[in-house]
Order: C-alpha cells, then structure tokens, then sequence
C-alpha cells in the first residue's frame, strides 16, 4: 500500500505528484531531497525518517519516489517504480524532464491506471494500451524516433476495443515505408566469481537473460530459436558438453510449446523494452567460463617496504576483446603512501591512487584475448604490521562485447509475416560483463 508517489526532476522540482490517502506529510518529498543533500551522493534507494518509509529508483537523471507509513516489501515498490519508468518510456519513447513535461497529462492517466488508491493494479505496456487514451506529445530531441512511432500508434488504434486487447501487445501502424522496423535482441551475461590468492575459483554465478526491444510494425509472430544442446538442469535434463542451465523463466508473451523438443520460443512482442528470458548457473561447470584470472603476489621490498605485484591474464579467445577494464585495490590504511607501476610499453593502460581512501584504479581499455597485463604497487608500513590482512580484497569491473560464458546463443530469429516484402532489421548481440568479481589477497 503507497501513501504517495512523486516524479521528481533532477533539480528537485515535483513534475508528477500522486497522494493517495493522505497520511503522509505534504512535504515528504522535500524531507526526501534533504536527505539526499546529507548523504552527499552516497543516497540509499531505501531509508526511514519519522516514521516513513522512501523508496526510490533514479533514472535518466529523474527521481521515481514511493512513500508509505505501512510495512511494504521493499523490493516489491522498488520493482513497481522500475516498471514505471520502463512504461513512461514506451509510452513518450524518451525519459527524461522536457518529455515528461509535454506529457504530463498522460503521465497522470498512467499512473491513475497502474495504481489505485495506492494498491498496484496492472504495469504492463500491453495491458494498460486498452484503458489509455491520451497521446503523447512530440518531443522536439535527438533520438525521438520511438515517441513518433507510438504517437502514431496510438493514434491509429481504435478507442473501442474487445475483452481481449488486454492480451495484445502495442499495434503499429501498418505503414513500413515510412517508418524503421527493427528488433534488438541482446543475450546478457552477469559474472559473479570469488577467488582466493592462489586464484582457485570459491563461488562462481552466472546470472543472465535475453533482452529484446520491438519496435516492429503490427503483430507479427516471432520464433527465436536456442542452442540445440541447451538443457535445462531443474527440468532433470543436462550432460556432458551441453549448454546447461540450473534454472530459467519467460515472459508472460511467450509460448513455450516448442521450447521443449525444438528449443525455439515462440511470441508476439509487445512493443518497447522488456525481458524476454532470465537464466541462472549457480556453479562453475568448465574453466573456459573463467574470462580473467587474477594472480597477486605479496613480498617484501624491505622491513618497512611492501610490493604488491598484480598479474590478470585473459583466458578467453583471441578474437575478443575486454572494454572498460577496471582493477580496484586498496593498501592498508596504516600505510603512508604507495606508488605505482605499469608494465614496460603499456599502452591504453592508466593508474590512479586515491591517498583519503588508499585506494588504487588500474584501467585498461582495451584487453585483448589470450593476452596477460602487470601492475606492481608498492607501499610503505609501519614495524610489525601485517600488510596481507590489512589489505582489502582486489575487485574487477568489466565488459566483453559479443562473447557469452554461458555459451547461451541465438541461433536464428525468424519473423512470421505474410507479405513478403516485410523485412525489418534484426540485431542480435551478446555481451558478459562482471556483476562481482573478487579475489582474497
């Protein structure tokens, strides 16, 4: 149950305001900012003052806020604002001020929709198209092809519609010529790995999930077909050299009958961004699904003189590539200072050493496969100190553009349609990139 719902722009100006039952103060929101203010950036989504319960999630630089005086699941509103923006954006095509301004009106019928009285009652794009009547506005910014799409949409769909539109996704209007057709479909690998300082793996998670945005006109039928040897391990299924999955789930679009003897799903995408399939691989199951090995090497310098020499090796294909590469350490913080040192002939490589946090960034931006880099760090300690235990563990951020560990693949992404000269863009991309990376000094 919510006592309140705000949007807030990024400088804290209300654009939208909700209040459904009255019990929380008029001024919530601005207690909220405050606190903000205090915390210096390092804000909570989630948090108690006087009594009342904030929740909020911020995107594209806007603040989506919840209040209630009763005991909520949090994660629950946390997942009903997240869908609320994602239904904002379908619906004006893009987040941010300017558009939620110039749609404001229709922000408001959104919200009446998704929610009454404070009890949420449906956040689906699909679903909420036959109560919604209102028309976005244009927005006159770069990269508002998908507000003109839906305009459109919107506009041409009938305002009477039958028991069943419930069930159907956003309509485009069936004008190819002068509007894009295209789908994306990315296929998301989310690390989560632990290794201690000999670099032997101690808990390894894959969590990921195919990612799919429509913005294809009328409702043509999908069929997205998977690996021929993916098996599912919950359904009792699994073997040597298959694509194995311990557990997965679909969305509500998709119609499994297909999914067990030909691994093909079969939809009618409803129009914008969702998620079309999460899987999880709570263990490790090859060494090949290890992107990075991380090997650190504690000696002393001297009795008072440390050096940390670090070294990463990419294990995977030489083909690929890691982007954005980040290695975090910090020295103990009873040390006085550090230096740092790259490999001879480092190129696209930086370091930078935060002396308030005593902790130390490694960049390289551009990691090539089957290739290894070095850092050595050293660093001064007082007699007597025990520099390994002080030290906190080495954490690695990371992307690696079209290339999967869990070996989850799209092999072919057909779109059913009649007419012939129907042909819109199909993209399908992949992406693993490192959720918690962690090795134990």
């Amino acid at each position: 149950m919510i006592s309140q719902l705000f949007i807030l722009a990024p400088n804290g100006h209300t654009i939208v305001n909700k209040d459904y039952r009255g019990d929380v103060p008029k001024d919530s929101a601005e207690i909220f900012l405050r606190k903000l203010v205090e915390k210096s950036g390092g804000e909570a989504p989630i948090f108690n003052v006087d009594g009342v319960n904030y929740m909020c999630v911020r995107k594209s630089g806007l603040f989506f806020l919840a209040t209630t005086l009763h005991n909520v699941p949090p994660a629950y509103v946390i997942e009903l604002l997240t869908q609320l923006t994602k239904v904002c954006k379908d619906y004006i095509g893009v987040l941010n001020e300017e558009s939620l301004r110039k749609n404001f009106t229709l922000i408001y019928e959104l919200v009446d929709e998704i929610m009454d009285f404070g009890y949420p009652q449906s956040a689906s794009t699909a679903e909420l198209q036959a109560f919604v009547f209102n028309e976005p506005a244009p927005v006159s910014t770069p990269g508002t092809t998908t507000s003109r799409i839906l305009s459109n949409a919107l506009k041409s769909a009938p305002k009477t519609m039958s028991s069943k539109a419930v069930q159907k996704p956003i309509a485009l209007r069936d004008d190819r010529r002068s509007e894009k057709n295209e789908i994306f479909v990315d296929v998301i690998d989310r690390i989560s790995a632990t290794f201690n300082a000999m670099g032997q793996v101690r808990t390894f998670s894959i969590d990921g999930s195919i990612q799919m945005k429509s913005y294809l006109s009328g409702s043509p039928e999908l069929h997205l077909a998977l690996n021929d040897d993916l098996a599912i391990a919950s359904a009792g299924k699994g073997g040597y050299g298959m694509v194995e999955l311990d557990n997965v789930n679909f969305h509500e679009c998709v119609q499994l009958d297909k999914f067990d003897s030909e691994r093909m799903l079969v939809l009618e995408p409803p129009h914008g961004e969702f998620v079309l399939m999460n899987f999880h691989i709570g263990s490790l199951r090859s060494d090949t699904q290890i992107p990075f090995r991380i090997t650190p090497i504690m000696t002393a310098v001297t009795e008072y003189k440390q050096e940390l020499r670090l070294q990463v090796d990419a294990t995977f294909p030489e083909k690929y590539h890691g982007a954005n590469v980040k290695v975090h350490f910090t020295v103990p913080k009873s040390s006085t200072g550090a230096s740092v040192e790259l490999e001879p002939g480092a190129k696209g490589q930086s370091s930078s050493y935060d002396d308030s946090t005593k902790q130390i960034t490694w960049t390289i931006r551009k990691f090539m496969g089957t290739t290894s880099h070095t850092v050595s760090c050293k660093f001064v300690v007082g007699a007597g100190s025990n520099p390994r235990k002080e030290m906190g563990p080495i954490s690695m951020n990371f992307e690696i553009p079209m290339y999967n560990v869990s070996r989850l693949q799209v092999q072919h992404l057909k779109i059913v349609e009649r007419n012939k000269s129907y042909n819109p863009h199909r993209w399908v991309r992949c992406l693993t990139h490192a959720d918690s990376y962690v090795c134990r000094i």
